[in-house]
């Protein structure tokens, strides 16, 4: 595929995405609006409804980041070419979401957000390469969107399975709610850990502190636990983003 080729298919894609948001937001697919899932579930691992409002810059970003691909003509590595392709499949895939989550097609959700998550692991090593062979890009348009989408996708990947186990009335093997919720936040924190060490990325472990603040100010007073547990995955994020920062300066 040509890269002139590639920056059509990315805008495409993305224009998939917005007709599937806007006719799911509209009731054209299933029944339930955007999100309305998870909130008649509620477990106790999803943040109050504020922490969302952060899809309002990453759609912003996923937006503008193919037209600006088309007028700034991104050709001087060749990886922009798979980049734009994963871009294209993952935008789609995220209005496919939409369809199946309006639906309540849990598990096929489930499904499609860890495509979803594959595909910005992927896009995100093609821009490490692209950086590291010194090619020109747009921190704020090219490189920014994607550790913030990177970042709230791996955590709402762990929110979804939960709001699936929690529709169908999954029991835990027994366990108390806050039991397990304790297991998904240390899994949820491990996985945004180990993500933001390979990537070295301070934007990515910022998002992580937004969601686990959320999440504190969500327990801090019903269940103290989860409030301090998240309490301390934010307070341990906001380390690791300054050493990233800072690593990542050294580098540079």
């Amino acid at each position: 595929m040509s890269h002139s080729t590639s920056r059509y298919l990315a805008l495409g894609a993305m224009l998939i995405m917005l007709a599937l948001y806007g006719l799911t937001s509209a009731g054209w697919f299933g029944p339930n609006p955007v999100g309305s899932t998870s909130n008649d579930v509620d477990p106790l691992i999803i943040p109050p409804p504020y922490a969302f409002a952060i899809w309002g810059p990453i759609y912003l970003g996923l937006i503008v980041f193919p037209i600006f691909q088309l007028f700034k003509r991104r050709d001087g590595h060749p990886a922009w070419i798979p980049l734009r392709q994963w871009f294209a499949a993952n935008v789609v895939a995220n209005g496919v979401w939409l369809v199946f989550a309006s639906y309540d097609w849990q598990w096929l959700t489930v499904l499609v957000i860890v495509f979803m998550l594959f595909s910005l692991f992927r896009i995100n090593q093609l821009l490490g390469r692209i950086a590291a062979a010194g090619a020109p890009y747009n921190y704020w348009v090219e490189w920014l969107v994607f550790s913030l989408y990177f970042a709230w996708v791996t955590l709402a990947t762990v929110l979804n399975v939960s709001a699936a186990l929690a529709f169908y009335d999954w029991q835990g093997f027994g366990l108390a709610a806050v039991n397990w919720t304790v297991i998904m936040i240390i899994i949820a924190a491990l996985i945004a850990g180990y993500t933001s060490y390979v990537f070295r990325d301070a934007a990515y472990a910022a998002v992580v502190v937004w969601a686990f603040v959320a999440l504190a100010t969500r327990h801090w007073e019903g269940i103290p636990t989860l409030g301090f547990l998240a309490a301390a995955v934010a307070v341990t994020f906001v380390g690791m983003g300054a050493w990233n920062f800072s690593r990542a300066r050294r580098l540079a």
